[in-house]
């Protein structure tokens, strides 16, 4: 039997059927006036579909490496700019176009990009504004993706770091956000000794650690623990279940899938 939820653009999104992400984030919707947004990663334009819907009033503001896509939405308050992650100018430029009420990030996935994202969206963030970084599994040192780049990294260098240090393990906005929220729990304010601390083996340096401790108020995360509505990759709601897998073979419960921060400035 196939399954799956109703239609409407909400579902389309797989931030609804697949990540279960959107029931969290309306926590942090409620008694907000949202009436700025930028995305970055458009894709195929459900994301944004679904940002049109659910804020009626609000511009929004998409980005990604793709030129326009025919298949996205056509709307008076939606504007793109295709722009590279990789280059700080760019991101720079996209997110001085306004401040910002909300930001989402979900594109490349990258851990780099994901802090490139992070310094320049808090700064470009309204106060009391939402960052939504997404799909930050990617960033842990088991996500698949981290052994296909690293063999694709070694294969175009044909070398690897004098130091014998795997660039991969690096640590990076995953561990940075986890490690500022686990001192503001406990009740530990974040000064240069600990900025440091949180820095070794990092992407980021101790100031940007520090940076973001003055700019964040609070840090949520988000991991799914329950299955998906139905299979992104066939459609399906009737799964495999002994085995986590949809009948079609997509693995439907991994540990590093679906998770989610979403930081509020101060």
């Amino acid at each position: 039997m196939n399954r799956s939820s109703p239609l409407n653009q909400t579902t389309l999104s797989d931030k609804a059927y697949w990540h279960g992400y959107i029931p969290f984030y309306e926590r942090f919707f409620i008694n907000r006036n949202i009436e700025t947004i930028a995305e970055f990663g458009v894709y195929k334009g459900k994301s944004i579909r679904w940002l049109l819907e659910r804020f009626p009033g609000a511009k929004i503001y998409g980005a990604d490496i793709l030129p326009l896509q025919l298949e996205w939405p056509i709307d008076s308050r939606f504007q793109f700019t295709q722009l590279d992650q990789g280059v700080g100018e760019q991101i720079h430029g996209f997110l001085s176009q306004c401040k910002f009420d909300l930001i989402i990030e979900d594109g490349s996935h990258q851990p780099k990009h994901q802090i490139s994202c992070l310094i320049e969206g808090l700064e470009a963030l309204n106060p009391n504004g939402v960052y939504i970084l997404e799909d930050i599994q990617t960033s842990l040192p088991s996500h698949p993706w981290w052994n296909k780049q690293f063999h694709w990294w070694k294969f175009r260098e044909r070398a690897i770091l004098k130091t014998q240090q795997n660039i991969f393990s690096f640590g990076n906005a995953l561990h940075a956000l986890l490690a500022l929220d686990h001192y503001k729990r406990i009740g530990v304010e974040i000064n240069e000794e600990i900025a440091r601390l949180i820095s070794k083996n990092s992407l980021l340096d101790e100031m940007a650690i520090l940076r973001l401790a003055r700019q964040i108020n609070e840090i949520h995360l988000y991991r799914r623990t329950h299955l998906p509505d139905f299979c992104h990759n066939c459609g399906s709601s009737d799964f495999d279940f002994s085995d986590f897998k949809c009948h079609c073979g997509e693995e439907i419960f991994r540990d590093t899938d679906s998770m989610s921060f979403v930081v509020i400035k101060k």
